[in-house]
This record gives structure tokens, C-alpha cells and sequence, in this order.
């Protein structure tokens, strides 16, 4: 429930009992009618309708308190809905700005980096290239340690 719906269901309360307290009076009038006949019973009924307009005075004066109190709420929350407003804008205007960063500076060079990754795939030797050259280096160590045995064993021949 908003705050809006909140004061206009308090407002129907108010109305509501300003209704009912319509309707005492209009009660109380009645009674004064009844009341000229015994002047005694009057001033007593006098003193409880003086009670009862003290008690109608502080239930106004307190309902006209919650009413400031909900006004101060309602331009607080106005206030932060403006500093919001600023937010989001603020917000908006970093993402534009994030997006031509994106567009303008990291975009192209991604694209280059991607170039080059594709260029560097077409120059490397595929694994397979790389495991035979690697098996013919080793069978190619072998053989020249031979020979070089071999050589060895011939100049202790001599």
C-alpha cells in the first residue's frame, strides 16, 4: 500500500468520524430541546458535551500532527526520490559512456587480438608436425651416440 493510498484511507476515517461526530450533534441538539424542561440535568449534560469538545479538540489537534507528521514523511520520501532520479541518470549516462568504450576501444582491439591468434594458428606446426620432428630428434640423438661410440672404439683400435 502506498504511502498516497495510506493517507487517502486515513482521510475516509477522518471523514468517517467527522460524519459520526456530525451526528452526536445533531443528537446533542436534540437533546438541548429535551433538556429546557430540567435546567438541573442541563448543566450536568453542559459539562460532559465540555469534556466531550476538550476530548474532540485533542483528538483533532492529534490528528492534525499525524497530518504534519505524514507531510514531512511525504517530502522526505519526495527528496529521495529526486537524489533516485539523479541516480539513475547518473547511471544511464555512465552506461552510454561504457558502451562507447566498449564500441570504440576494446571492440577493435579484441578484433586485432583475434587476428592475430588466427595468424598465429596458421604459422604454428601442428601438434602431430611437432610429436614426429620430436621422435626424429631423439631417434637422432640415438644414432649419433652411436657413431660416436663407434668412432670412439675405432681410434682405440688404432
Amino acid at each position: 500500500m502506498t504511502n498516497e493510498e495510506k493517507i487517502l484511507e486515513m482521510l475516509a476515517s477522518i471523514q468517517a468520524d467527522m460524519n459520526g461526530m456530525k451526528a452526536d450533534m445533531n443528537g446533542m441538539k436534540a437533546d438541548m430541546n429535551g433538556m429546557k424542561a430540567d435546567m438541573n440535568g442541563m448543566k450536568a449534560d453542559m459539562n460532559g458535551m465540555k469534556a466531550d469538545i476538550n476530548g474532540m479538540k485533542a483528538d483533532m489537534n492529534g490528528m492534525k500532527a499525524d497530518i504534519n507528521g505524514m507531510q514531512a514523511d511525504m517530502n522526505g520520501m519526495k527528496a529521495d526520490i529526486g537524489e533516485l532520479k539523479a541516480d539513475v541518470s547518473n547511471l544511464k549516462t555512465e552506461a552510454i559512456k561504457t558502451n562507447l568504450r566498449i564500441e570504440n576501444e576494446i571492440i577493435p582491439k579484441l578484433k586485432v587480438l583475434a587476428e592475430g591468434h588466427a595468424m598465429l594458428s596458421e604459422t604454428l606446426a601442428p601438434k602431430s608436425k611437432v610429436d614426429e620432428l620430436q621422435s626424429d630428434v631423439e631417434l637422432l640423438k640415438i644414432v649419433v651416440k652411436n657413431l660416436n661410440s663407434e668412432v670412439q672404439q675405432l681410434k682405440k683400435a688404432q
